[in-house]
């Protein structure tokens, strides 16, 4: 077992739910077999804080969020956000071309790679009313 297998949290999977936000590798997504919308060398690398926009059965659909403004990418509203103060208070943009598809397994492993801190009743989250339709 390596070292991030350890933080692996056994409820993440069924608290995956549109909304939700988790601190994720996208190096450890793709390999897990996650897509991604954006081609290699555009999107985005290292971890990062990402946004569940979608989910249909096993498959949920995540945008990355990003610190700083740039083409393309819109802000993120602060308003609906709880949890952690660094969610809550931070300021995110989004890119609408850049959509990860991944199996609830892929997110977990993803979560723990990155050492996403969150669990169940500390999630950060965004309230669906305030979740971008990408």
């Amino acid at each position: 077992m390596v070292a991030w297998e350890k933080l692996y949290d056994p409820d993440l999977v069924q608290d995956i739910v549109v909304g939700l936000s988790l601190h994720l590798d996208p190096q450890r997504l793709e390999q897990e077999g996650a897509l991604c919308t954006d081609p290699p060398g555009v999107r985005v690398e290292g971890q990062h804080f990402f946004l569940c926009i979608e989910t249909s059965g096993d498959t949920s659909k995540w945008v990355p969020l990003f610190t700083a403004a740039n083409a393309g990418r819109l802000p993120l509203p602060k308003v609906g956000r709880a949890g952690h103060p660094k969610w809550v208070n931070g300021t995110f943009h989004y890119h609408t071309a850049q959509v990860w598809s991944a199996s609830a397994q892929a997110v977990a492993n993803a979560a723990a790679r990155a050492h996403d801190k969150t669990r169940r009743g500390t999630r950060n989250t965004l309230a669906t009313a305030h979740v971008p339709k990408v």
